[in-house]
C-alpha cells in the first residue's frame, strides 16, 4: 500500500523520536525537519488512518506533574509500519540513484 506525503514524514519523525512518540513531538519533528508546520486535525488524521491500517499504534499514557496530571496519547510504529516506509525509502532510493548532479543542474536551471 501506498504512502501519503504526510505518512511518510510522520512515520519518519516518529522513526527519529525512537519509535515512539505524541502529537505535539510528532510535529515539532516534522516542522524541526522539513521547515513545514503541520496542523494538529491533520496530523490526528494521518496518525489514525495509519492506525487503521496497522503501521502505528496509539494509547494514552500515563499522567504526568508536567501536564498538571493530565494524560496524553502516545504513539508507536508497529513493523507493517516500518516496513512500508522501508520499501518506500528503497524505492525513492533506487530510482534515485545517479540523478543528484543532474538534479542540481536542472534546479540550477543549467542544461534545459
Amino acid at each position: 500500500m501506498a504512502l501519503g506525503d504526510l505518512e511518510q514524514v510522520t512515520l519518519f519523525a516518529l522513526v527519529k523520536l525512537g519509535g515512539t512518540g505524541h502529537g505535539a513531538a510528532i510535529a515539532s519533528e516534522i516542522e524541526e525537519s522539513t521547515g513545514r508546520r503541520v496542523a494538529p486535525g491533520a496530523l490526528y488524521t494521518v496518525l489514525q488512518r495509519m492506525a487503521d491500517k496497522g503501521y502505528v499504534e496509539g494509547w494514552i499514557g500515563d499522567s504526568t506533574p508536567e501536564r498538571g496530571g493530565n494524560r496524553r496519547k502516545l504513539y508507536r510504529v508497529l513493523p507493517d509500519g516500518a516496513r512500508a516506509l522501508q520499501s518506500w525509502y528503497d524505492g525513492i532510493q533506487s530510482v534515485a540513484r545517479g540523478t543528484a548532479d543532474r538534479l542540481r543542474e536542472l534546479a540550477a536551471g543549467e542544461g534545459s
